[in-house]
């Protein structure tokens, strides 16, 4: 089969790396390179694993991740308040590091860079007939795969006007490189939280000398600036600039100007993963809360369940079991990360369950 697949995140890399597996010929087509080597770090759970390492996609060396054993919560003043253990297996990790092996892992000369989807061609029947590219080029395809991310133009063709709202809670993303920080938060993910909800600092550790850093904050009570790495840095300073140790020394160590700022957006799912010949997956079919931390693992599994079913049945069969299955599997995370992000915003409650991860 002849696969076309719009956008090179890890979705979409995903989904060539499987299906390539699988004896059909795929096209990868990104809009910027720079977007490979965009984001900062993220939590890989077991079941990651368990989707990567069949394809032979291999996550260089343990230098280049770290253990997560626990969860750890604490007070903008430093104080443990809870500690709870991980899923046994996960791990923090550059997401450079991950789309390297994705990338790895793909054949010759399927991926096309800065070249992005300008629009869908349909049939009477809503069959696509074509993908018009921005480059002036038409191409066709047996099956086009959208993995082209939130703002997605193939969602938008399927379900004109899906409401989708921004998300109350924004996050702001730093990397830093420094040994001793690292060395501290090797082990646990750690957040700080103030006592009356909407503001929290997150550290991950992702390898033996970075750590990536998120302030989440309720958009409502705080009003951020923006427009350049100044602004940014005197928001940061003003949000959590006073709290505990290692804080002040991660934001002095902040390059500001490379900062990611996460606009997430909160929507139902959509009533289908595809039609006819047109399939949604990761962000595309599905955005997530950040709360959740399963972006990585449902794009994983997205691909996974793409690639089997077609194995398994003809197209129209295929798809309507990849949307049954991937549909049922990401509902529950939509209503989860609607409960955490409750829970974020509401005065801090020590007790039960406190993991910031959909299960």
């Amino acid at each position: 089969m002849d696969i076309a697949i719009f956008g090179a995140g890890i979705a979409g890399l995903m989904a060539a790396v499987t299906l390539s597996a699988r004896g059909h010929r795929c096209r990868v087509y990104e809009r910027s390179r720079s977007n490979l080597g965009n984001g900062m770090g993220l939590i890989v759970q077991p079941q990651c694993m368990d989707g990567l390492l069949p394809f032979g996609i291999e996550l260089q060396g343990h230098a280049q991740r770290t253990a997560l054993e626990h969860y750890c919560h604490h007070d903008s003043a430093g104080e443990l308040l809870h500690r709870q253990a991980m899923p046994r297996g996960s791990f923090g990790i550059r997401r450079s590091n991950l789309i390297d092996a994705l990338l790895a892992a793909l054949p010759p000369d399927v991926l096309k860079l800065d070249i992005a989807l300008e629009a869908l061609v349909f049939d009477d029947a809503r069959r696509v007939t074509g993908a018009c590219l921005v480059t002036g080029d038409v191409i066709e395809a047996d099956l086009y795969v959208a993995a082209d991310g939130v703002r997605s133009r193939s969602r938008d063709a399927l379900f004109p006007k899906w409401p989708m709202r921004a998300a109350r809670v924004v996050e702001m993303v730093g990397l830093v490189r420094d040994v001793h920080i690292a060395a501290w938060a090797r082990g646990a993910l750690r957040k700080f939280h103030i006592g009356d909800g909407g503001l929290a600092l997150g550290i991950l550790p992702v390898d033996t000398d970075q750590v990536v850093w998120y302030l989440q904050f309720d958009t409502r009570r705080f009003l951020p600036s923006f427009d350049n790495a100044s602004a940014r840095r005197s928001f940061v300073y003003q949000c959590v600039g006073a709290w505990a140790d290692p804080i002040p020394d991660l934001i002095a160590a902040t390059n500001f100007a490379n900062i990611h700022i996460w606009r997430p957006v909160d929507a139902d799912l959509v009533p289908s993963f595809h039609r006819e010949n047109l399939v949604l997956i990761g962000d595309a079919a599905h955005p997530l809360l950040p709360f959740t931390s399963q972006g990585v693992s449902c794009s994983i599994a997205d691909a996974v369940v793409l690639a089997q079913v077609l194995d398994a049945h003809p197209l129209p069969q295929a798809l309507a079991s990849y949307t049954q299955q991937r549909r049922a599997a990401c509902a529950q995370f939509v209503d989860k990360g609607r409960s955490l992000a409750q829970r974020f915003l509401a005065p801090a409650a020590i007790g039960g369950d406190m993991l910031p991860l959909a299960k």
